[in-house]
């Protein structure tokens, strides 16, 4: 998999990281070599092995969703007289369609996305005196997020004391409500009950996207659905929250549909429609980018790959430091492109 240093690689967390800033030993997005049972290939987590720097040839390819230089033998799974089939770069021609994942987007997690975070957090699993239909714990006092996950936790308070200090959260071990389990929570007191009661009554940014892929992250965190890896969505029976929802994944431009609920109009299940086309999901995880790995993790074995991109045009270059990836699955993905790493 020789590529060009700037060559984006997808890593397990959904995050995307240049090509020469790689260590042996992270976890990458990959996927089966060859077909699963003879059928599908699908995705998988796996380790990268080893890193050798070369120079060679190299060549960009630029397709519909994104441009890449690598070196004339790397190899892309591409869909060719219809059938999957590896081929190296420098025998692909325009129109030649290529094994695709999502574009590899970074979106900047600036002051507007950790208050929509924090607020996406509370909708889904904050209990503050006052508000939705809270049931007081003479246990648990203040207002407080009750996510089981400490990755929640830690990030709404590290948030909090950035674009929320006036919340005063802070971590402490709290009871789940009839239940003797604890976790970590982020907790404020409760003079702070009003201030957090007020911003969450409030009218929300209706048009910062920033704002909505924090809030939309929080409540993924907190109040996310992913059946088996099957499908993505969000459970709320609130009215006024599973309308926010609904409204940011129409800012965001996602398709959605709900099942009805025990409250008739509002649902138990908003999900991303089509709920199959893995594309749509594993973009909606890279732009929302929840912080709860098993949520960001669990399609990678679930899914199947599906859809190509069409190469648009092919430049030969001029020889270049080239970076070889080698991993466990023996495959990863290069700017959002499904490649062969060995």
């Amino acid at each position: 998999m020789p590529a060009a240093a700037q060559t984006r690689v997808l890593l397990a967390d959904m995050t995307w990281e240049p090509v020469s800033t790689l260590t042996p030993g992270q976890r990458v997005i990959t996927f089966d070599k060859t077909p699963h049972d003879h059928r599908y290939r699908m995705y998988r987590v796996g380790e990268i092995t080893d890193i050798e720097i070369c120079k060679a040839e190299a060549i960009q390819i630029t397709t519909s969703d994104a441009t890449v230089s690598v070196s004339t033998s790397h190899k892309f799974l591409v869909q060719k007289w219809n059938k999957s089939m590896y081929r190296e770069a420098g025998e692909l021609s325009v129109d030649d369609e290529i094994y695709w994942f999502a574009a590899p987007n970074e979106y900047e997690e600036n002051d507007a996305y950790r208050e929509g975070y924090i607020t996406g957090a509370f909708c889904g699993d904050g209990s503050v005196p006052g508000w939705k239909d809270r049931v007081e714990d003479p246990r648990n006092t203040g207002s407080y997020i009750s996510s089981v996950d400490e990755e929640v936790a830690r990030t709404v308070v590290k948030y909090a004391e950035d674009v929320a200090p006036e919340f005063k959260l802070s971590l402490k071990r709290r009871q789940y409500t009839d239940s003797s389990e604890t976790a970590l929570m982020p907790v404020s007191p409760g003079a702070c009950d009003e201030i957090i009661r007020d911003r969450l009554t409030s009218k929300l940014p209706s048009n910062d996207e920033d704002y909505a892929r924090g809030f939309l992250a929080g409540m993924m965190d907190t109040d996310g659905t992913y059946p088996k890896g099957k499908e993505l969505g969000y459970c709320q029976y609130e009215g006024q929250i599973f309308s926010q929802v609904c409204e940011y994944l129409d800012l965001l431009g996602y398709d959605w549909s709900y099942d009805e609920g025990e409250k008739g109009e509002y649902s138990d299940k908003i999900r991303l429609t089509p709920g199959r086309e893995t594309g749509r999901a594993f973009e909606h995880l890279l732009e929302t980018r929840p912080k709860v790995s098993r949520k960001r993790l669990a399609f990678a074995g679930n899914r199947r790959i599906s859809g190509q991109t069409s190469i648009n045009s092919i430049k030969p270059e001029k020889e270049n430091t080239m970076y070889c990836v080698s991993t466990t699955e023996g495959t990863l993905i290069t700017e959002g492109m499904l490649s062969r790493s060995q």
